[in-house]
């Protein structure tokens, strides 16, 4: 039986970006010891389910032919030997795997082949199938009662589905790290946000469900009713309470998502040298990785909720920060870190804020009337001005009215609002994410538009002008030339907000440049961010770890019962993803080929075992689930074909069976071709927005 590793279905959260092949060759030279595994890994997986095949024909007594990993194309492998009668193998195109049985081609018309063989030996005894057929070899897949064809097609996903269990039990007796099912960001404008969650919320149910895992609430939210919506029960971490409510899952990135990130630690981030910038970077004495950090300013914190509730309350001032630190000798000292206030980057232009894109629940936009759609024309008889800007100036007139006038459908209308005090962090660190007015509780996207050029600022001195547009934003760090690949912006992709987040966590001397496009050909603009007056951030640079907890089964059954329920659930999700699919809920923008699947694995394996066991037990589910569709040429569409068989007494006609093969290898080959444009970046993940 041939199989054919077309996409990865289930893991839908970790497909978003294609993995170019330049970038595999690059992972792969500074990872060898994670590539051998994931190469072990993936074709672990493929040989399981031809072994399924290979042992069942052989206990049917057919003949195996060949026994590959990989296609050998054209006679191309890399590597072959022959024992006894079945000649094994890896093919040197590394997309499945296959098993060659006397009289059993995924060929459409091999079996005329089969045929004139079969005639050329008149003492064979008859086929045990009615029907003018010719003799079989006795050996043969074909000479098989149809029961034992169903065995030998079968087999192959029902040890996919085995191992798949067994996989996923050894993973959570070796242990697994789980990330708690708390946030560290929301979206502006997204499902949570409109709802009102905040960093630092926890979700502790999905549909009157207990959930104890980020990535069960990923899951949940993918298989939840798109139509009604998701009942989400939340426990908020400054006091404690719970609350239902109902989120509608965005699915303008392709997937249903509710806009939340997992949970940061109060542990210093890997690599600080590189990742901590601003004041972070400059803190007195350095910060170093794996630093706890306890106190701010002598007052305990526990959580990282409640770090960035303390340092936005003292975001103009400098703080001190307790952490602990392990010695050289394994013991633990505390030392006292200062860490000065940190002024936003000004590029010295505004840019265009669209209308309202999101009101929150309950929010003081809410109360007064404010909705989606709406534009703001002016507030207290001023212009609203820098949308940036916006939330700092509110801020200061917490509980005092204040008069908003919005554009509704042509017609102003006044609006008095009582703007908020807000004690969090809203980031738009999204994929084409507004910019959150906290104190309001709006969502504004900000169009890559000038509005205006304030006198003397980077963007006057660069010549750029009132009405030119920002294509695209890149970033170039001190002592680099040609800086990253940046941010792409457009009108359908409102991503300024996400620019100039990436640009405030950006080394201090970061120079940003813009291509820009007006009235004449478009160019390239090269400015120097300067501090704006009056304008903090409260996280100052600082980068954290990923919050977890180590989950490890006490005994073989506790392991084997937590593993079985991971690959139903694992099966289960591929099932809802493919239905998903169907009725057009989920982009097929989402799919991935064999270089995305190399990339999660290498994700998977760098986080260890564990996780590279619990990516290979997703991938053998899937691998059953797309293998067992009713599509001729994969195993799915042979069962169609054998139940038809089964019931009638007679196989399907050739011309039927022929026919409905080549459509299922055009098909196959149609999605393979698309998700190989995915990979490579011929086609783009994301449909622009309407």
């Amino acid at each position: 039986m041939g199989e054919i590793v077309i996409g990865q279905l289930a893991h839908v959260g970790a497909l978003l970006g294609a993995f170019p092949g330049v970038a595999l060759l690059k992972w792969i030279a500074g990872h060898p010891l994670q590539f051998v595994e994931v190469v072990f890994g993936l074709g672990f997986v493929i040989f399981v389910h031809e072994l399924g095949h290979f042992l069942v024909a052989k206990a049917c007594g057919v003949k195996c032919e060949k026994f590959y990993l990989g296609f050998d194309v054209a006679g191309m492998k890399l590597a072959s030997f022959k024992w006894g009668e079945t000649e094994y193998g890896i093919g040197a195109l590394p997309l499945g795997g296959y098993v060659k049985m006397l009289g059993q081609d995924d060929n459409p018309g091999a079996a005329a082949a089969e045929h004139e063989r079969a005639r050329a030996h008149g003492d064979l005894p008859s086929e045990p199938t009615s029907g003018p057929h010719a003799p079989w070899d006795p050996r043969s897949y074909q000479a098989q009662s149809v029961p034992e064809r169903m065995a030998i097609i079968s087999a192959g996903v029902i040890m996919n589905v085995i191992f798949a269990v067994l996989l996923a039990a050894l993973a959570w007796r070796l242990g697994v790290k789980v990330v708690p099912a708390a946030t560290s960001a929301v979206r502006p404008g997204g499902a949570a946000w409109r709802a009102g969650l905040q960093t630092g919320d926890a979700i502790v149910a999905i549909g009157g469900k207990p959930v104890t895992a980020f990535d069960e609430i990923r899951k949940r939210i993918t298989l939840g009713d798109l139509s009604r919506g998701v009942e989400v029960t939340v426990r908020r971490d400054a006091d404690g309470a719970e609350r239902t409510v109902t989120l509608q899952p965005d699915t303008d990135i392709g997937v249903p998502s509710i806009g939340i990130s997992g949970p940061m630690s109060l542990t210093i981030a890997p690599q600080a040298d590189k990742l901590l910038t601003g004041a972070a970077a400059a803190a007195r004495p350095a910060l170093a990785s794996g630093d706890r950090v306890t106190a701010i300013d002598g007052e305990a914190v526990t959580t990282h909720a409640r770090l960035l509730t303390r340092l936005a309350a003292a975001a103009d001032r400098p703080v001190t920060l307790t952490v602990e630190r392990r010695g050289a000798g394994g013991g633990t000292e505390r030392i006292e870190v200062t860490l000065d206030p940190q002024p936003r980057a000004d590029l010295g232009v505004t840019m265009v804020p669209g209308g309202v894109k999101a009101v929150q629940d309950g929010s003081p936009a809410a109360v007064a009337g404010i909705r989606a759609g709406d534009r703001i024309v002016s507030i207290d008889g001023l212009p609203p001005g820098d949308p940036f800007s916006l939330d700092d100036r509110l801020r200061g007139r917490a509980g005092t009215p204040v008069s908003v006038v919005v554009e509704r459908a042509g017609v102003e209308e006044t609006l008095s609002v009582v703007p908020r005090a807000v004690t969090w962090v809203d980031e738009s660190t999204m994929f084409a994410t507004p910019l959150a007015v906290s104190s309001l509780g709006i969502a504004l996207p900000v169009e890559a538009t000038v509005a205006a050029v304030r006198p003397d600022g980077p963007a006057a001195r660069a010549g750029l002008a009132p009405g030119e547009r920002v294509v695209r934003c890149r970033f170039v760090e001190p002592g680099s030339d040609d800086g990253d690949d940046g941010v792409a912006l457009s009108d359908a992709e409102p991503n300024w907000p996400v620019a100039m987040t990436v640009l405030e966590r950006m080394p201090r001397g970061t120079k940003v440049v813009l291509r820009v496009e007006g009235d004449g050909p478009g160019r390239d603009v090269e400015l120097e961010p300067e501090p704006v007056p009056d304008a903090w951030l409260p996280l100052r640079g600082l980068a954290f770890e990923q919050e977890t907890r180590q989950e490890k089964a006490a005994s073989i059954g506790g392991a084997l019962s937590r593993g079985f329920a991971t690959a139903l659930e694992d099966l289960s999700m591929v099932y809802r993803f493919l239905e998903k699919l169907w009725s057009r809920q989920i982009s097929a923008r989402l799919l991935g080929g064999p270089l995305s699947i190399a990339e999660q694995a290498g994700r998977s394996a760098e986080e260890g075992p564990s996780a590279l066991l619990l990516f290979l037990t997703m991938l053998s589910a899937n691998l059953a689930v797309v293998n067992f569709l009713p599509i001729p040429v994969l195993d799915g569409g042979h069962m169609v074909f054998l139940t038809w068989e089964l019931l009638t007494g007679k196989p399907p006609s050739e011309r039927v069976v022929i026919g409905l093969s080549y459509l299922g290898l055009a098909l196959i080959l149609t999605l393979m071709l698309w998700v190989f444009g995915l990979d490579l970046g011929l086609v783009p993940r994301f449909a622009p927005a309407k």
